[in-house]
């Protein structure tokens, strides 16, 4: 029996370990391919691990840019509306900028026609004044006359001031810059002023000087009159002087006084419209404070330094940097300064076309008393009509350059001198001392007196323009 049994163990032996042996092959086999599912499920893992993280961050971006977004689209809103009233603000502004250029443009005709109308009969004043024989007045009566002139003059210089102010602030200037040596000015305005000086018993000392300047002939005058009247005005005793001095490539013009100066709080204070100092009202009625004001803004127009040194109790100095003149392109000026009183015109023939009566009689008056032979009219048509029914050939003409219906002096003066033999050489005499008109006389070579006229102005230029 044994014997029987034991071929079968062995074969069950046999067949066991067989058996284990591909056991532990399935087994390795299913080891691997856990592992390798290990590996899988690992990777996957990882993979779906990172596909959430972006996931995640997708997410939060999204949130982040719609939250963005919406704080973008309200900040448009906000600019928007700011935006907007903004335009309505500009608009506003546009306006009032329109309604203000309307407003100035309004006042300064308003004002160049008052002045117009106010120099007429100031001008016939004048006139009149220089025509008196003083010599047969008794003392009360000339010293009355005197205190008339004077408040003559004060109402010009208050009227010229109100409308300069008035052509500054329109742009109803403009500089005309020519090369000149300030003998044109310093000579004339020594002579003017030095008699105003020694009145208030002060001495003026003007340097004399051949230097070259480039700037606006009448403008600078304008300036120096202004700054020299102040220092005059404003110095009880001493010295005032005017003198020109060489600053590398520019010219330097000082005006000094010894007057009451300027205290050092007033000085940003003195070039202000209407600003005078105080204490000054009760000796200085004729000021308005307009002087330095209008000194500043043609020193502006004219790109020229307009500065101011002083000390209380010692004195002021006041200096105008000019642009050097060029010799080649140097200007002669004519000057229309003051002539001896007691020259007269020898019967020369004056043709005067005004058409307001106070001033054509005064004139003629005037005229008259320089002994000069006067054909005068309202019209040109009357002067034509005398000239050619007495076949007159005048030497002179002198012309308002505003006539009555439209027409104007410088026709007037073509339409003379078109029936003359020879043209006679004229003067404009006007209260519009505007830039255009002062263009085209320029261009026609006739000098402009402004009224209300000076006299001895006139006197002289006629002189000059006769050929004596």
């Amino acid at each position: 029996m044994k014997s029987e049994h034991e071929p079968e163990g062995n074969l069950n032996s046999a067949s066991l370990s067989g058996r284990i042996e591909e056991l532990e092959r399935h087994v390795a086999r299913l080891q691997k391919t856990n592992q390798a599912l290990m590996d899988r499920v690992e990777h996957r893992i990882n993979v779906e691990g990172g596909a959430f993280a972006v996931f995640q961050a997708a997410s939060n971006l999204e949130k982040t840019v719609a939250e963005r977004t919406s704080e973008l689209q309200r900040l448009n809103e906000l600019l928007e509306h700011e935006l907007g009233l903004r335009r309505k603000f500009e608009s506003a502004l546009i306006r009032a900028k329109q309604e203000a250029e309307e407003a100035t443009a309004s006042r300064t005709q308003f004002v160049a026609a008052a002045s117009h109308d106010l120099r007429q009969p100031l001008n016939a004043a004048v006139l009149y004044l220089e025509s008196i024989d003083w010599s047969r007045l008794e003392a009360n009566d000339a010293e009355s006359l005197h205190g008339v002139a004077l408040a003559m003059q004060t109402l010009d210089s208050l009227l010229s001031a109100l409308l300069d102010i008035s052509r500054l602030d329109s742009g109803g200037l403009y500089p005309q810059p020519t090369h000149f040596r300030l003998h044109a000015l310093f000579e004339p305005l020594a002579r003017e002023y030095s008699s105003i000086a020694e009145a208030k018993g002060l001495a003026l000392d003007v340097t004399p000087s051949e230097m070259l300047v480039q700037t606006d002939l009448m403008l600078l005058e304008t300036v120096l009159r202004n700054l020299l009247s102040n220092a005059i005005k404003y110095t009880a005793s001493g010295t005032v002087s005017m003198t020109a001095l060489s600053e590398e490539d520019r010219i330097r013009i000082e005006i000094k006084d010894t007057g009451r100066g300027i205290l050092p709080e007033h000085l940003d204070k003195i070039f202000n419209e209407f600003w005078r100092a105080p204490g000054s009202s009760q000796n200085d009625k004729a000021s308005i404070g307009l002087g330095l004001s209008i000194v500043r803004r043609i020193c502006l127009l004219l790109g020229t330094d307009v500065n101011v040194q002083s000390e209380p109790g010692r004195g002021s100095i006041f200096t105008l940097d000019i642009s050097r003149g060029d010799a080649k392109q140097q200007t002669e000026v004519v000057h229309t300064d003051h002539a001896p009183a007691g020259v007269g015109f020898d019967g020369c023939l004056v043709v005067l076309v005004d058409d307001n009566t106070q001033v054509l009689r005064s004139m003629v008056r005037l005229l008259e008393d320089w002994d000069c032979q006067v054909v005068a009219a309202s019209g040109v048509e009357e002067v034509l009509t005398r000239i050619i029914d007495q076949d007159l050939e005048p030497q002179l003409l002198l012309a308002d350059y505003h006539l009555a219906d439209g027409a104007n002096g410088i026709d007037a003066i073509n339409s003379i001198n078109a029936e003359l033999t020879k043209a006679a050489p004229a003067i404009m005499v006007s209260s519009d001392n505007s830039e255009p008109l002062r263009a085209q006389l320029r261009r026609l070579e006739i000098p402009l007196l402004t009224k209300p006229v000076d006299p001895a102005r006139l006197r002289a230029l006629m002189k000059h323009m006769i050929g004596e």
